[in-house]
């Protein structure tokens, strides 16, 4: 009975997983076939960058859909009609002509995936609280962290064997797959009584509460703050290993992948550090040492010093502080909203998401063929995040304390 239950959590925690990594997987699998695209439709490359941007906006806005639809009618129903949508708008991905039509399939495509995002939270949730739910997001960082190392390597693979629009039918496939778990593996976590039947209705209001919650607002904007980094960080670091340090696309990818793992390594040992101290006290620590690595690199960056290693060494550090802080912030953000989690899940992806989105525009319209903006946006992302954190969440702890 005790190992059926152990490779029953084992089964959903993998599940929770992949349905967190859709939103990864699906921007940078099919990063790779930027090109290829721009040459079928005969755009520039910038015209096909529309297509992540429309992804992005639609991951942001569809979470505030499904979070008050997931407190009213439960977590399946909501996991199976984006999964059914996600899948049908990469199949529609396939077979579109123009990168107009790929924005808008796009724009559908985040609108179904980021329900797993939603619901994954939600569902953590519901089955866990305090630190055990930080250690189940830590696990979720680990599955999360794999898509950013494999999903470009694979989409190259696909791309080199194939046409781009394979990567989408792939990622149709991976739908459709999951979409049959749910359907008959996945059990409701929300039972009908700790419904909310006007969910929907007074989600404007709940969202109203949510935002007048001070460390709910502090949680989720020192890990909006801290995913705003990687958001920097993904818009500029190929411009700057590529042409700025004239690394080749397999060591650029060797590099990318680096720093998944560092990410990947920190969200486990955030495991044995919530053995001994709670998920506040871990993103305390963690809130400072994401700035002084951020303080590194922009110093690095601004003086040139070590050259290419002045900015992977701190640039590493920085990013590996995602793996811990985010399972903390997560988990912190949800701890006292367990009767709207839906809502709740949905307004910390929203507000993580929107930051993200600032980031990444930042540092493009600041980009002067250096790395100083992007070292100088993750920067000020440290900043807020630490003053959000202490001045939001640190202190209200301590006046409650006292």
């Amino acid at each position: 009975m005790v190992s059926q239950k152990i490779t029953g959590n084992t089964a959903l925690i993998l599940v929770l997983g992949l349905l967190t990594a859709f939103g990864p997987m699906s921007i940078d699998m099919y990063l790779p076939a930027f090109p290829a695209i721009a040459a079928e439709f005969g755009v520039p490359v910038a015209s096909v960058q529309y297509t992540l941007a429309s992804f992005n906006v639609g991951i942001a806005l569809g979470q505030l859909i499904y979070g008050p639809l997931a407190d009213q009618l439960g977590r399946r129903p909501n996991l199976i009609a984006g999964l059914a949508v996600y899948s049908l708008a990469s199949i529609g991905c396939m077979f579109t002509n123009s990168v107009e039509s790929m924005v808008v399939l796009r724009f559908l495509q985040a609108i179904g995936g980021c329900t797993g995002m939603v619901i994954t939270r939600a569902i953590v949730r519901d089955k866990y609280h305090g630190n055990q739910s930080a250690k189940v997001f830590s696990t979720l960082m680990l599955i999360m962290g794999v898509a950013p190392i494999l999903a470009p390597s694979v989409g190259s693979l696909v791309l080199d064997a194939f046409r781009w629009e394979y990567i989408f039918a792939l990622l149709a496939l991976i739908g459709l797959l999951t979409l049959l778990y749910v359907v008959f593996f996945l059990p409701e976590t929300l039972t009908p009584e700790k419904r909310n039947p006007l969910a929907l209705r007074n989600s404007f209001r709940t969202y109203g509460q949510l935002l007048r919650d001070q460390q709910f607002v502090g949680y989720s904007l020192t890990a909006g703050c801290i995913q705003s980094g990687m958001f920097a960080y993904i818009t500029g670091s190929a411009y700057i290993f590529t042409q700025i340090f004239h690394l080749s696309g397999r060591q650029y990818s060797m590099l990318f992948g680096l720093n998944a793992v560092g990410i990947i390594g920190a969200s486990q040992l955030n495991h044995k550090l919530l053995l001994h101290y709670s998920f506040s006290q871990i993103l305390r620590k963690v809130t400072f040492l994401y700035l002084m690595a951020a303080g590194t690199l922009l110093l690095m960056a601004y003086t040139g010093w070590f050259g290419i290693y002045g900015i992977v060494v701190p640039l590493f550090f920085t990013l590996s502080t995602v793996g811990l802080a985010m399972p903390n912030a997560t988990a912190g953000a949800l701890e006292k909203h367990a009767a709207h989690a839906g809502s709740a899940s949905a307004l910390v992806g929203t507000l993580q998401f929107s930051c993200g989105a600032l980031a990444a525009v930042a540092v493009s319209v600041f980009a002067n063929k250096t790395a100083i903006p992007m070292a100088a946006v993750i920067f000020t992302c440290s900043l807020l995040a630490f003053l959000f954190f202490g001045l939001l969440v640190h202190r209200k702890i301590k006046i409650n304390e006292a």
